[in-house]
């Protein structure tokens, strides 16, 4: 008897279907420590249930194809609209700015790779995560040079972090947002007169209900500077979730900020040695007071992470355009 037999594809297809949508029924409940993991993969829901979906239906199997239909029907829900909406126009006179997010891995030591990203893509501030010692030596030359004004926090395992800047910083300061050892860099760049404000976060993976809590305490932290922040503003950084999950909306919704990917699809960024459809969205740019004009994906660096870029335009400030 032949290993691939039509009744084991047939069965095939069953379970995958009962699992997608077991899946999917449980990310409805992501509030909860560890079902939140459940949100993060809607891309590979709607896939799989999609593709069953299409072979259910050459199988005549009419039983579950309502299943697979409902699944994948509320999977796509989650994902078209960041392919969806306006885009709005640039004002005349505006400030454009090319920002750079890169978790560049803190045991990575392809530095060669990350100073070549940057001299290509000529970004104008770059904000580099699990940032050590060893990182801030290799890169003090070569970004130095280019990047006159900077904040660096090196740390080990995972929680440093640097901002490099063509512009002058008005102000720096790391910041802890709760009890863990992953710290926020807060600055003011001086961009031609306008001052834009730039929050950086990268809180622990939320793996065990401490580093949960912990990663929620920093977003309702973050929510609450950036709420209170006026002008052009970013919240960048590797936020270990997805923007499905409940409490990235929430940090959406209570920041005042708004996700820079809508409208321009999903970007997914990690695992990075993955093929693009198996990975999902984790490193994030939130913003306010400014115009999106392009937000994508760089090359490798290394690192598990693919870069963000990140280009904006906002009016200069009200002093300085009556100059």
């Amino acid at each position: 008897m032949p290993f691939i037999t039509t009744q084991r594809i047939h069965l095939l297809i069953a379970v995958t279907t009962v699992a997608v949508s077991a899946f999917t029924l449980t990310s409805l409940f992501g509030r909860r420590p560890y079902l939140e993991l459940a949100t993060h993969f809607r891309l590979q829901y709607a896939l799989a249930a999609t593709a069953c979906l299409i072979l259910l239906a050459c199988f005549h199997s009419w039983k579950l194809l309502p299943v697979a239909l409902v699944c994948a029907a509320l999977n796509w829900a989650f994902i078209l609209p960041y392919y969806a909406g306006s885009r709005s126009a640039t004002a005349p006179g505006a400030i454009h700015l090319r920002l750079m997010h890169a978790n560049i891995l803190g045991g990575n030591r392809d530095y060669a790779a990350l100073i070549a990203i940057v001299e290509e893509e000529r970004p104008d501030v770059v904000v580099l995560q699990e940032f050590t010692e060893a990182w801030e030596e290799h890169l003090r030359h070569p970004l130095g040079s280019q990047y006159p004004y900077s904040k660096a926090a090196p740390r080990p395992g995972g929680s440093g972090m640097a901002l490099y800047s063509r512009y002058p910083l008005e102000g720096a300061e790391v910041l802890n947002l709760d009890a863990s050892s992953h710290l926020a860099l807060s600055a003011r760049v001086n961009v031609e007169g306008t001052s834009l404000s730039v929050l950086a976060l990268h809180p622990p993976t939320p793996m065990r209900r401490d580093k949960f809590k912990h990663r929620n305490e920093q977003f309702a932290r973050a929510a609450s500077i950036m709420k209170e922040t006026r002008g052009p503003r970013v919240l960048i950084g590797d936020l270990n979730t997805t923007m499905w999950s409940p409490y990235f909306t929430e940090l959406v919704r209570e920041s005042g900020l708004g996700n820079a990917r809508q409208g321009f699809g999903l970007i997914p960024s990690w695992p990075a040695p993955l093929p693009a459809l198996l990975q999902i969205p984790i490193d994030h740019c939130l913003v306010g007071g400014m115009t999106l004009e392009a937000i994508r994906t760089g090359g490798r660096t290394g690192s598990d992470h693919r870069p963000l870029l990140v280009e904006v335009s906002f009016e200069r400030s009200a002093e300085r355009a009556s100059r």
